[in-house]
């Protein structure tokens, strides 16, 4: 495009060079790659973690029910804790009521009323710990005498 009565410049046809005096936008700076170990470092983290809270539930559970009839051998002494249920207990504490003789596997709720400690002459009392409709375990009880 010419203009009259003035000086003609050609039409740019490509980007304009920096003019002098201009400042020039610094040259982008590569961002430093980030540590691989950092995600593997975060796993690890993570996973020790879930390990450490499944370790205390899992100790908690244990401690909760490590008291249970059913976790009774034969030896043990039990005092009754409520209707149809035995709670395991130091033999020496006023409490111990009664005491386990036998321990018999794989008995229905039936079998375990009807003949399961007919072999144990001691037994006083039964004691059956399973759902209802499966098999369980049984305990034969003696009375301790306290």
């Amino acid at each position: 495009m010419t203009q009259a009565g003035g000086p003609q410049y050609p039409e740019p046809t490509g980007p304009v060079p920096p003019q002098a005096g201009m400042p020039v936008p610094p040259a982008a700076t590569p961002k430093k790659p980030k540590n691989p170990k950092n995600p593997k470092r975060r796993q690890k983290i993570v996973l020790t973690v879930f390990l450490v809270v499944v370790a205390a539930i899992l100790a908690l559970v244990w401690v909760a029910t490590r008291s249970n009839g059913e976790n009774a051998q034969v030896g043990d002494c039990v005092t009754e804790s409520g209707e149809n249920y035995v709670k395991i207990v130091d033999c020496g504490d006023s409490g111990a009521t009664l005491k386990v003789v036998a321990r018999v596997e794989d008995k229905t709720q039936t079998e375990a009323q009807v003949s399961a400690c007919n072999a144990y002459p001691d037994a006083d009392q039964v004691f059956w710990e399973g759902k209802e409709g499966e098999t369980g375990v049984v305990l034969c009880l003696a009375k301790t005498g306290k």
